[in-house]
């Protein structure tokens, strides 16, 4: 405000400055110029800073108005005062000065209407942003909140499964289930999750699996740059639930998953051989509720490709 208020009183000043240019070697043209600016950049400043707390404060257009009216009368008397008696102008000058005033007074206006329409401009981003950031995290908490439960009703029929066959067996899928719960409950609260410990819960997750299926199913993973990639968690552990519940498994038919790295390392592949079930079409939600979580973490989608022996899709990788 210091900076708006001494341009204000030069700029209303400046037709004074040049007439007084030829005069200006002697020290009463100095005194006078300097007497003009000082205190048109007080009454400037004071002026400014009022109105802006006014505005803020949301004062009423009659206490603004009084209030402006008040300082010109001040500032048009002490510079009137000032010509008058320091300077030695006639009283008449009182009109200029009166003039002065009302145009410091309306660029000053109009300075504080702009500032602080712009801030309240600003605000109103930063709270847009800020309810949007609010908005992801509700809608991938809500998506996080969809996968669980389908994954542990899988995995509980599985395990009852287990236990009606195989006591000893089913001992030991319950170690390992814990293990892929106590993975899937310690990840609530993270987005992401380095594409190593995801790994290693698939590998959990397919020993679980191998107790049921036995040779049926065959998973293989390939992946070397895990430690410095990220992925949302769940992810693959979703893909290869997802193969599973559309696809024939059987000894003449085995399913087969592969998990690979892409070419560039900044993908991840889950590419499993197509035996759809008889009327198998699913309802899309769990890819494209895994979809959504992609682009809301990574600004980037998944990929789906098929063919006639494959489906195959492509998760973008955080670097």
């Amino acid at each position: 405000m210091w900076g708006v208020s001494f341009f204000v009183a030069v700029f209303v000043n400046f037709p004074i400055i040049v007439l007084n240019l030829p005069r200006l070697s002697k020290p009463m043209v100095q005194l006078d110029i300097v007497l003009q600016v000082v205190i048109s950049f007080m009454y400037a400043l004071i002026f400014i800073q009022w109105v802006y707390r006014a505005i803020k404060r949301s004062y009423s257009l009659k206490k603004q108005w009084s209030g402006a009216m008040l300082m010109l009368i001040a500032y048009s008397a002490l510079l009137t005062l000032a010509n008058t008696f320091i300077i030695g102008l006639p009283l008449k000058t009182a009109s200029t000065v009166i003039t002065r005033g009302g145009l410091m007074a309306m660029i000053g206006y109009a300075f504080i209407r702009f500032m602080t329409e712009t801030e309240k401009k600003n605000e109103v981003l930063i709270e847009n942003e800020q309810l949007k950031h609010e908005n992801l995290l509700v809608q991938l908490t809500s998506l996080k909140n969809q996968l669980n439960p389908h994954f542990l009703f899988n995995s509980l029929n599985t395990l009852s499964w287990l236990i009606n066959e195989d006591k000893a067996k089913s001992q030991r899928y319950l170690q390992k289930l814990s293990q892929v719960l106590r993975y899937s409950l310690s990840m609530q609260e993270q987005s992401l999750v380095s594409l190593k410990e995801e790994l290693a819960l698939v590998e959990s997750y397919v020993f679980l699996l191998r107790m049921r299926f036995g040779e049926n199913l065959h998973v293989s993973i390939n992946a070397d740059n895990t430690e410095h990639c990220q992925i949302p968690p769940l992810s693959l552990q979703l893909l290869i639930e997802n193969a599973i519940k559309h696809n024939i498994i059987s000894s003449s038919e085995p399913l087969k998953v592969m998990i690979r790295q892409g070419l560039s390392d900044k993908t991840i592949w889950v590419i499993n051989s197509l035996r759809p079930k008889p009327d198998s079409t699913g309802t899309g939600i769990g890819l494209a509720n895994l979809n959504q979580r992609f682009k809301l973490l990574t600004n980037r989608e998944i990929e789906i490709k098929r063919d006639d022996a494959s489906f195959s899709v492509v998760l973008p990788l955080v670097a």
